[in-house]
């Protein structure tokens, strides 16, 4: 918009020169060669302006046009291509589901003002990529992009490629070879012994390949705080900026010792990383998915043993619900093609290691079954040995797989979780529970429907999702809980109120758990929270939680933030 209104101050400049003064001292032809001059800038500093059109885009599924089945790298290119645009230009952007209404047709319904189009075909020995991108408001081609692929495998890496010209063309940025840093060379040794090589190794992956089957790096052991040190207080460091949505949890993704690194917040349709650094809490990049789409838990956690976490999130698409995997490349992150049906949740320090949970999802009730400790074989998540947890009482025969956190007590491993009235409870291995609280402890700010209509209702069954309490190590290797706290109801969003929320510091004394540390109170919902970095509380430390300051509603937009905690 700036270079616009530059462009219109210049020709108005060149008019005026034109008109004035034309027949002064200077000769008619010399006046003229100079106007004409200063038009031709004008003209042509217009044609090299971007289209600048609104960040928001709708992406329609892809079309194959070879004779070859490529369907299945053809289905993950408008997840890409969005991911990318939205890493590079900070676009919103709406996945078309296939095979509903037309797509320029859904592309207005959701309120979009451009619409991606592509194919890919088979030209000889090599394939052509192709986008439109039609402006809704006018109906006109905004622009058409083209890209070529040598192999199938070379498809996928174009999408960067690709992603980048769109982004200077419609919005006026620089493409993704400007955001994301290059690898540092890999040396390979040489064979024989001779001199090694050092070998770039490619920034994005050309297609989601096979990893190796590789077990789960160690997790590092929880590093207590310093002798005679606790915390008493939860300082307010900082803040994110606006968020136009409603966060229902936050978890820490890849964190230095100090602290340092990514946080990962969730609504539900898109997830948002945002990058900590010192008091400062700054976007990075966002994933998004249609509007069908409703997240209802992310996880950060190393899978094929890099040392660098990666997502797990579970997704309900319309009527199906399943899980995905987003694995780390890079500086971003690569869908794995293909999803699992299972509820997923990451168990910390279980036994002294970090697990994924998953529990099948069911018919007329979400979860079925036992609950599986899940394994990573270099392509998807699969059962592994069966955790010992009686699913047909509460809180699992209600969806309490969502609210489970290991925690050591004594010498046995035990489980914290949040019941049905959001009271915390201890369920030990034999499936007795214990230690109530008074308080409320980790509410939902967030649910979803489920099975058969019930007629008298009209709707389905609603199914909170209520966070786990976060456990950490205290003085003296003594367990600590750091949860949301709610006064008076339960903020979710179809039902409930709150009076105020805040994030509180417990220890485990005796039969019950007693604060020891607390944010002030705040008119806003606190609907999730994590430590920086992980492990025990120490001198230093950081929390983290999602905070809704404004629930969306036909009224009103959705308001959320990221706040920054220091427990002194």
């Amino acid at each position: 918009m700036l270079f616009r209104c530059g462009f219109c101050l210049t020709f108005l400049f060149g008019l005026w020169y034109i008109f004035t003064d034309m027949w002064g001292k200077e000769k008619i032809a010399s006046r003229l060669l100079r106007a004409f001059l200063v038009l031709s800038f004008c003209l042509g500093a217009a044609s090299a302006l971007p289209a600048d059109f609104p960040r928001s885009v709708a992406i329609a599924s892809f079309t194959s046009l070879a004779k070859e089945d490529i369907r299945q790298t053809v289905a993950v290119l408008p997840r890409l291509l969005s991911s990318r645009l939205m890493a590079i230009s900070g676009a919103e952007v709406v996945l078309l589901p296939s095979g509903e209404n037309p797509p320029a047709e859904a592309a207005r319904e959701a309120k979009t003002a451009l619409l991606l189009q592509g194919t890919v075909a088979k030209l000889g020995k090599g394939y052509s990529i192709d986008i439109t991108a039609l402006d809704l408001a006018t109906g006109k081609t905004a622009g058409a992009f083209f890209a070529a692929a040598a192999t199938e495998d070379d498809i996928i890496a174009q999408m960067g490629l690709l992603s980048g010209e769109i982004a200077e063309k419609l919005f006026g940025v620089q493409g993704a070879s400007r955001t994301v840093a290059s690898p540092a060379p890999v040396v390979v040794p040489a064979p024989g012994g001779t001199q090694a090589i050092a070998v770039a190794p490619i920034a994005e992956p050309l297609v989601p390949v096979p990893l190796l089957a590789a077990a789960t790096a160690p997790t590092p052991a929880p590093v207590a705080p310093a002798e005679g040190w606790s915390p008493s207080t939860l300082r307010r460091v900082s803040e994110s900026d606006k968020i136009a949505d409603e966060l229902y949890g936050v978890v820490t993704g890849d964190v230095d010792t100090e602290g340092n690194g990514e946080v990962v917040a969730f609504g539900r349709h898109t997830i948002y990383v945002y990058r900590v650094k010192g008091s400062e809490v700054l976007p990075y990049t966002r994933i998004s998915r249609g509007i069908s789409h409703h997240f209802l838990n992310v996880e950060a956690v190393d899978l094929d043993g890099d040392g660098k976490k990666d997502l797990v999130v579970t997704d309900r698409d319309a009527e199906n619900l399943s899980s995905f995997v987003l694995l780390r490349k890079g500086d971003g992150f690569v869908e794995i093609p293909g999803t699992t049906p299972y509820h997923l949740v990451a168990l910390r320090d279980w036994n002294g290691r970090t697990v994924i949970a998953g529990q099948r999802r069911g018919f007329s009730e979400p979860f079925q079954g036992k609950i599986h400790a899940m394994k990573w074989n270099g392509k998807t998540l699969v059962e592994g040995e069966v955790l010992p947890l009686d699913v047909s009482i509460l809180p699992l025969s209600s969806g309490g797989v969502y609210s489970l956190s290991p925690v050591l007590l004594g010498n046995e491993w035990q489980w914290l979780y949040v019941d049905v009235e959001e009271h915390l409870r201890v369920l030990d291995p034999k499936g007795k529970s214990a230690y109530r609280s008074k308080e409320k402890f980790g509410a939902a700010a967030d649910g979803f429907e489920y099975g058969e209509v019930n007629r008298l209702e009209g709707r389905r069954a609603m199914y909170p999702l209520r966070r786990a309490p976060r456990v950490v190590v205290g003085p003296k290797g003594d367990p600590m809980v750091v949860t949301t706290e709610v006064r008076k109801g339960v903020l979710q969003s179809v039902i409930g109120t709150f009076e105020s929320s805040r994030i509180v510091i417990l220890k485990k004394e005796g039969g019950g758990f007693t604060e020891r540390a607390g944010s002030p109170k705040s008119d806003f919902f606190y609907s999730g929270v994590d430590v920086l970095p992980p492990g025990g509380f120490r001198r230093g430390g950081k929390v983290i939680a999602s905070v809704i300051e404004q629930a969306g509603s036909a009224f009103k937009d959705r308001v959320s933030r990221l706040v920054l905690l220091q427990p002194e």
